[in-house]
Parts: structure tokens; sequence; C-alpha cells
């Protein structure tokens, strides 16, 4: 039925783009009370078809640097169709934002497009409630010619019970929707006016189209009481998609994400076990509801444990150490004698693989992490290193197979961390070995000295829900 509205890998701002290669994926609604997300859907129609290739140049070079600069912007698509008509969508952070975009392309289309676009759009505009974008194997940012989409607005939208709604999209027809071949991206908004809209995006046109049948049939099954009216339906091929740095399908963490790593030594190995069950049933549940949570990790490893904090903000990572702080001495003291070295910042690559189902992020004994300290580091280069990190070592840690996650970020004098995660001992082992490769190969002359770190098993592995790939929306 209906389509939806989680690197920070640096996304070309002028970029013809498809920075939409990967999502965060992983699944989630944007709670029906908060705007976390709003999106503008604009239709356009009595086109001339030879006029289309002219409007994309001119979006792409001319609105392209204006709305990707936004405010709050997240991503814009442009989807032609047929049959003369030309969808415009954009998704921004708050309504406000949104509602500038649509300003700035009234002020646009008037300036440079007036002659291609004569007739005055329909504007549809509200709340995203679902996000789901999610990597296609294989493409690539000059791969944008090959989406397809697919875009359903209903008139007469009725939902005494929104939440009860967005759920059964999210538990009924996203699923569908992922299992359809090719699939690439889901959203769905509504607005205050009885609107609401689907845009679901494939690799295939075929794989476009047959999401319409697939709507079709499951809104007769499902949804007829909230979606009594056929819907308008514009599908066609993707011409123009960007997103957002931080909302680059791989990355599930959004821009702001800050990191807090504690690593405590003198650790007797007997008391590693009742230190992750006292966490476990104590401090992972502060940690969830702290504000800004986006992820913990936990390592034992022998006489070492270290532990890894993501919160979206350095106030909410520094908040969670003195959480962490009052926990030990409140019920860990015994067992872990010595203060821990701590580092925070920002995180400059956090890139999470394709979503692992949550409940196989319950079982953590598939988990195994990597954390390499590389003191003495130039940090004048660090944003140099991660590009080169992003090009090298990320592809290189991919190779080695079951890969999880990984994770950068500095202390602000000299110090850098990297952390990657995966689903065997072997590969984490092997990691250690590719990063020092990778290290004396192109970053030898700003991390002179060797890493130090730890490795080995992850007794507890949590993800916030918001950050576990599907949603994008981010709250």
């Amino acid at each position: 039925m209906i389509n939806t509205v989680g690197a920070r890998f640096r996304l070309a701002t002028c970029l013809l783009v498809f920075s939409l290669l990967a999502l965060l994926a992983l699944p989630l609604a944007a709670s029906a009370h908060e705007e976390s997300v709003f999106a503008s859907i604009r239709l356009y129609d009595g086109i001339e078809p030879t006029d289309l290739a002219e409007a994309d140049r001119i979006t792409r070079q001319g609105f392209l640097p204006l709305i990707s600069e936004s405010d709050g912007f997240i991503a814009y698509y442009v989807v032609h169709p047929q049959d003369g008509q030309l969808a415009a969508i954009n998704v921004f952070e708050s309504r406000e934002q949104a509602l500038a975009s649509n300003e700035l392309a009234r002020e646009f289309v008037v300036e440079k497009l007036a002659p291609l676009l004569p007739n005055p759009p329909r504007i549809v505009e509200g709340s995203v409630d679902l996000a789901f974008v999610e990597m296609l194997d294989g493409m690539a940012h000059g791969d944008v010619n090959s989406l397809h989409a697919s875009l359903r607005v209903y008139d007469g939208f009725a939902a005494a019970d929104l939440a009860q709604f967005v759920s059964i999209v999210e538990d009924g027809f996203l699923p569908i929707m992922r299992e359809t071949d090719g699939f690439f991206g889901y959203y769905l908004m509504h607005d205050d006016a009885g609107a609401l809209a689907a845009f679901s995006i494939f690799a295939s046109e075929a794989s476009a189209l047959a999401s319409n049948e697939k709507a079709r049939d499951f809104v007769a099954e499902n949804l007829t009481a909230y979606l009594p009216n056929d819907p308008t339906v514009v599908a066609g091929r993707v011409a123009v998609a960007v997103l957002a740095d931080h909302r680059d399908g791989a990355n599930l963490i959004n821009d702001a994400a800050f990191a807090s790593l504690r690593v405590y030594e003198g650790v007797d190995p007997a008391d590693q076990a009742e230190i992750a069950r006292l966490t476990t049933a104590g401090f992972l549940p502060i940690m969830r509801a702290s504000a800004g949570f986006v992820g913990y990790y936990f390592l034992p490893a022998e006489d070492k444990l270290a532990t890894v904090s993501l919160f979206n903000s350095p106030e909410q990572a520094s908040a969670s150490n003195d959480k962490a702080r009052a926990f030990v001495a409140a019920e860990l003291a015994p067992l872990l004698p010595n203060p821990p070295t701590a580092f925070e910042g920002r995180l400059a690559i956090d890139y999470l693989a394709a979503p692992i189902p949550s409940e196989a992020l319950a079982d953590v004994g598939q988990l195994f992490a990597s954390i390499r300290f590389y003191q003495g580091f130039d940090l004048s280069h660090f944003d140099e290193a991660n590009e080169l990190a992003i090009a090298h070592l990320l592809p290189a840690l991919q190779e080695l197979g079951g890969f999880f996650a990984l994770f950068a970020l500095n202390d602000g004098e000299d110090t850098v961390v990297g952390i990657s995660v995966f689903e065997s001992e072997e590969a984490a082992l092997a990691a250690n070995e590719t990063g020092k490769a990778f290290t004396r190969e192109y970053l030898a002359e700003w991390a002179p000295n060797p890493p130090t770190g730890v490795t080995g098993q992850l007794a507890i592995a949590a993800l916030a829900e918001i950050n576990m790939g599907e949603n994008l929306a981010g709250a």
C-alpha cells in the first residue's frame, strides 16, 4: 500500500546525487504526536515531455545546492511519470523548515523554470509517519537513473487513531515492500486536511508498478476504514535523488552523534560475567532511558573492560559518564578497582551495516568487537584520515565478512579511537591487522605509534530503536 519517511559520509552539495543510497535501515515510526520530521510533495502537470531533461539540468545545477544546504534538510527526490507530470518530494526535520523549502521552490520555479512548468503545483505537506531506506547492493552515486518510484496520494484520510494506522502499515505493509525485488525506500506522511501520501522507491520500473498492485490489495484488505477513496498515483523514473550526508543509508546515526568510551583495567576475568549481569539489569535501563541515547556496547577482554556509549550530543555523552560513575560506585566498585581511562568525542565515522534483526541483536554472543587506540596522532589531519578510512579501510573491513559496524572518534588532544564490530571473533581479530596495515600504508606520517587495543566478545550490545536502520526520520 503506502510508502514512507537513523555516516556521516559527506555528500557533495551540488551532487546530482543519489546519496540516498542506504539510509539507515531498521524500523521505526515517528511518533504520531511528535513532528520530528515533515515532508512536502509538489505535483506538477502539463509539462512537455521534451522539457523534462532541461528541467532536471536546471534543478540539479541551481536548486539542489539551495535545498541541500537548507537547515534541517533530510532528502529530496524528483520523479518523472510518463504523462507530462513531475513530482518533487522533500523531507525536513521540522514543519517550518519544510514550509521554507516550499517558498524556496516557488521562487526558484518562478525565476528559472516558469516556461517549463506552466501550471501551479498541487501541494501536500505534513508529518512523516514512517521512513525506511535500504542499501541496494552494488549501487553507486551515478546509478540514480536506475531508480523508479511510485507516489500515491489518498484524499479523505480518516485516522481517529493515527498510531494504530501507522502500526498496521509498519507491521503489515512495510515487510511486503521490503520483500519486493529492488526495494530501496518508503516514506509515509499525512497532512491536517485529510490527505495521506505514500512514496516508495525501487531499482526497477516493474517493482515500482508492482508496489501499486500490492498497495491496492493491502488497502482493500486492511485499511478501507482509513482510506475510503482510490489514490492519485504518480509513478516513474527518479530523475533527482539527494540525501543529507548523515542520512546516507548505511549510516544509522544522526549528524550530532557523540561517543563516550571508558576502559577499565585490572579487572578479574572471573568477575566479567557478574559485571555484565549487573550492567544488563541495572545500568542498561538507565542508558536506554537517557535523553539522546543511540547505542551502548560492553566489551570484556581478559583483565580489561571497555564500554562505548553513543548519544546525540556531547552533553548527553558526558552525562552518561556521570551516570556510569555513579553506577560503578554504587554497584560495581569491588569488581572494578581502578578508575577508567575515558575518551569522549564527536563521531567522525559511524557506519552500521545493512540491518540485523532486533532478535539477532539480542544474541550478543554473535558479536565481537575490536577497539584500537592511536596515541600521538596529529589531529590536524584527522578529517583527511577519515576520508582515507572511508575510501580504503571500510571496504577492507567489509570484505572480512560478518561486518556490523565501524566507529571513529578523537579525544581532541592526541588520541584517535577506532571501533569495529563483527559477527565472528576471527573477523574482529583480522580487523586489527587490517587496521594496522591501513595505518602503515596511509597514516604513518600522522599516526607514528602502533595502536593498542582491546578485542573480544561483546557481552552487551544495545541500540536505540530509532537508530536500528529502518527509521530514517530521527527523533
